[in-house]
């Protein structure tokens, strides 16, 4: 009952999404779960663009109705290829297929949006955190600090044309950036603050990208459901002098970039 994979048009403007689960039968079978049925058919519409990328699906009571299904059987398929990264939801909105990823060029001595290519869209900072505290340890021992130094942590989502698409956290030396708040706010720019403070040419001094599970914190701060797959980026970037200058610790939902080291 899988839908053919051959070429098949995008769906235009106003058509209905719901004509792809029409006539579509699932019944029990020795070989084959109905869940597994639903899970083909919708990953052929989407295989064969007859979902495009960034199209929404029907809400789950009218696909479930088309399909005659419980939401509980159709919510299993669709949980599925969420964490095969085909589907996308986004909390309070509803679920999506995958958009064609962003590219995010990791490059020394460049501002964020100069490293990252949304495709046209408006891409917009939310300050969420910006506190002056005492290091923990494991800060102080990434930025070359006392237990008892003060840092600044500033928090950060990055949403583009609405749609939040990066987290972080950054992590710098108090020290270093005595005034860094006001600097900062004028145009939410770190790379402002280093340069008022000298630091023309920085440097990655070690970038590391895991993949992982967004944590019920993350899904919210991202519009995600909570294990929705995500990478994790651990990240120290050093002055001219080799001296470490920010920590940052960053999830991207999987399906929303493309990195170019």
């Amino acid at each position: 009952m899988k839908a053919s994979t051959g070429s098949a048009p995008g769906l235009d403007k106003g058509t209905d999404l719901l004509t792809g689960f029409e006539d579509v039968v699932v019944r029990p079978r020795s070989d084959m779960p109905i869940w597994q049925q639903i899970y083909d058919h919708i990953l052929g519409l989407i295989e064969s663009n007859f979902l495009t990328p960034g199209s929404q699906l029907p809400g789950e009571n009218h696909m479930a109705e088309k399909l005659g299904v419980t939401r509980i059987t159709l919510r299993r398929a669709l949980q599925q290829l969420q964490r095969e990264g085909h589907l996308t939801a986004r909390k309070g909105v509803g679920i999506f297929v995958r958009s064609l990823p962003s590219v995010f060029t990791v490059r020394d001595d460049r501002p964020f949006l100069e490293n990252f290519n949304a495709g046209g869209k408006k891409v917009v900072t939310q300050t969420l955190v910006l506190c002056r505290e005492t290091a923990a340890t494991t800060a102080a021992r990434k930025l070359a600090l006392g237990d008892d130094e003060e840092i600044i942590r500033l928090c950060r989502i990055r949403s583009a044309d609405g749609h939040p698409l990066y987290v972080n956290t950054k992590i710098f030396p108090a020290s270093r950036f005595p005034d860094f708040e006001s600097v900062y706010l004028r145009q939410q720019s770190v790379t402002d603050v280093f340069r008022a403070y000298g630091i023309t040419k920085y440097h990655r001094h070690e970038t590391r990208v895991s993949g992982g599970f967004a944590s019920p914190d993350e899904a919210d701060m991202l519009k995600l459901t909570p294990g929705t797959p995500v990478f994790r980026v651990n990240a120290i970037n050093h002055d001219e002098q080799s001296r470490p200058i920010e920590w940052t610790l960053g999830c991207w939902p999987l399906t929303s970039v493309e990195f170019v080291f």
